[in-house]
């Protein structure tokens, strides 16, 4: 299974609120850390679509205030549930 399909699974139907350490590439970002990648906590809210597929999920994000950011998978580098 690769990472994306893994990455898929753990947001697959669930009910429960899920809290998520995420390691991601943004496509630009003047926040860099860990050499291009940011390290965040997120709280899934719901999924992302782009034309009409799964390609991510929005959440609340706890570096930033609470703020609401979206996370396309492409771009992840490694999760985890925190």
């Amino acid at each position: 299974m690769n990472i994306i399909e893994n990455i898929k699974s753990l947001f697959a139907k669930s009910e429960t609120v899920k809290t998520v350490k995420v390691l991601y590439a943004p496509a630009k970002s003047g926040e860099e850390t860990l050499v291009g990648l940011n390290l965040y906590t997120v709280e899934v809210i719901e999924p992302l679509f782009t034309k009409g597929k799964k390609s991510g999920f929005i959440g609340k994000v706890r570096e930033r205030e609470n703020q609401i950011r979206a996370f396309r998978f492409d771009r992840i580098q490694s999760l985890v549930e925190a």
